[in-house]
């Protein structure tokens, strides 16, 4: 399970969001599903969890959305923007 280390912050949005990386001093747009993606991250959401509610949410094909958040998952990991 993935959560947000302390020098990130997010904010969350209707329209999307913002993630700022304070170590790094750099801010990164979120469009919604990236957002809602990351929200869930925070409260607590397993990835497996995670697919559930944006296959749901956005209406999206299961295998698209496991294989999108994993994606996104790792290039937050590789930036050091979400730890294991």
């Amino acid at each position: 399970m993935y959560r947000v280390p302390d020098h990130v912050r997010t904010t969350h949005e209707r329209d999307g969001g913002a993630l700022l990386d304070i170590f790094h001093g750099r801010m990164y747009d979120l469009n919604p599903v990236a957002s809602r993606i990351l929200d869930l991250l925070e409260r607590g959401f397993t990835e497996t969890e995670i697919v559930d509610v944006i296959q749901g949410e956005f209406r999206i094909e299961r295998s698209i959305a496991e294989q999108d958040i994993e994606e996104f998952l790792e290039r937050l990991k590789e930036h050091g923007l979400i730890i294991a």
